[in-house]
């Protein structure tokens, strides 16, 4: 589930990050517009590569920069593996578990963005209302069970080994299909079995117990996400999107969001050592 927000154009404060000749960056693609469309219409990327040479400490030139746009988290990865891309940009907490879970890696930096990047359900125009009953619930357990998952699958615990989370069973209620990824652990996770598992598949135990519905989780590719649910084959999705003053990136036509229930302000590039 990660996919489609080009975090490059959201530097703010540079932190630090390790300097070399050229860097070519992995970083993922956009959902609903071309990497030069969303150039062209973000007021924030018209001196995106200028922004990134500021983030390394030899003062690398801007003309040496150059990026490569990835569907998932996971192509990244085998693009680092062989030596296509110097480093890859993800959002902290994914960058933490590959640090903590594959010791090939390390950190080239990170930086703060300038507009955080949100976590939020994603639904057809015409499921407003299941998107409305969704809101209800991430507003009744923000403060409470919300907290509580966050603190256990994210930072806590089952950080590191998501445990495959039990779904009640409601006889005669409805169902509704929500489409997987694996593709950003520790919150969207498969584990070595198959079976989906993290963060999200806590949060949606939890939303289906309180609207007393049954969840079908059904997994999917990252890039097919806004796919599933044009076809009906899910009827939601985990999406990401990043909220700004006066722009909404992300969110291509006929798709809506359910408000906010797990953010970040903080990127990290990952290296090979």
């Amino acid at each position: 589930m990660l996919r489609k927000f080009l975090l490059i154009a959201f530097l703010f404060n540079v932190l630090f990050i390790s300097c070399a000749s050229a860097e070519v960056i992995g970083t993922l693609t956009k959902l609903n517009a071309t990497p030069e469309e969303f150039r062209e219409d973000n007021p924030y990327t018209k001196s995106d590569k200028a922004v990134i040479a500021t983030l390394f400490a030899e003062g690398i030139k801007k003309e040496d920069i150059s990026f490569k746009y990835y569907d998932s988290i996971m192509m990244m990865q085998m693009a680092l593996n062989k030596g296509d891309i110097n480093s890859m940009v993800m959002p902290e907490f994914v960058g933490s578990y590959m640090l903590r879970n594959t010791h090939e890696y390390n950190l080239h930096g990170f930086v703060i963005l300038r507009n955080p990047v949100a976590l939020s359900f994603g639904f057809l125009e015409d499921k407003a209302e299941l998107r409305d009953r969704f809101n209800s619930v991430l507003s009744d357990i923000n403060k409470g069970k919300l907290g509580m998952l966050i603190r256990d699958y994210i930072t806590g615990p089952y950080a590191d080994n998501p445990p495959v989370v039990k779904f009640d069973n409601f006889d005669n209620a409805e169902t509704i299909t929500a489409a997987v990824t694996g593709d950003m652990p520790p919150l969207d996770y498969v584990d070595a079995a198959g079976t989906p598992a993290g963060f999200n598949t806590a949060l949606l135990a939890e939303i289906g117990r309180r609207l007393h519905v049954n969840i079908k989780l059904v997994n999917v590719e990252t890039g097919a996400r806004a796919a599933a649910l044009k076809s009906g084959r899910a009827d939601v999705v985990f999406w990401i999107a990043v909220f700004g003053e006066n722009f909404r990136f992300d969110v291509p036509d006929g798709i809506i969001v359910s408000k906010p229930y797990y953010g970040w302000d903080k990127v990290y590039f990952i290296g090979k050592k």
